[in-house]
């Protein structure tokens, strides 16, 4: 693929994530926005801590990550998107089977878990794509 297509391709990726950033805005706040009742706890909890924070939380790295792969070749993203495609799976799983709210003091609940996935994603993306952007210009120089 040239470069220009992998612009579009990147540019479609990354106004999809911005839609999702929008859409898990509204769903961290269902009560707030229209989507559950006051007292409907259970709706509550599914769409605001189980999606919406899940989705923010990884639609934000992706974004900032997209950001820095425009500029890079495309050699780079295809790293990337394949990294991430495979990480998302366990992801997924992991958050999935953390209770929600967690009993004790110091154990990981499903929140906690997000966002320290997402952390972690964004910063082996950062060791990936340095990574790669170095060696691809190391082999350039030579």
């Amino acid at each position: 693929k040239t470069e220009k297509h992998r612009g579009t391709e990147a540019g479609k990726l990354t106004l999809f994530v911005l839609v999702l950033i929008v859409i898990s805005a509204i769903l961290m706040s269902p009560v707030q926005n229209g989507l559950c009742g006051e007292t409907d706890v259970s709706c509550g909890g599914i769409l605001g801590d189980s999606i919406g924070i899940p989705l923010f939380a990884f639609s934000l790295a992706i974004f900032v990550l997209l950001i820095i792969l425009r500029w890079l070749p495309e050699s780079v993203f295809r790293s990337w998107w394949r990294f991430s495609k495979y990480y998302f799976i366990p992801t997924v799983i992991l958050i999935g089977i953390m209770p929600i709210t967690s009993d004790s003091m110091i154990g990981p609940d499903r929140e906690i878990m997000t966002w320290s996935m997402a952390i972690l994603y964004s910063i082996i993306s950062l060791i990936l794509i340095l990574y790669k952007s170095f060696k691809k210009d190391s082999t350039l120089s030579n």
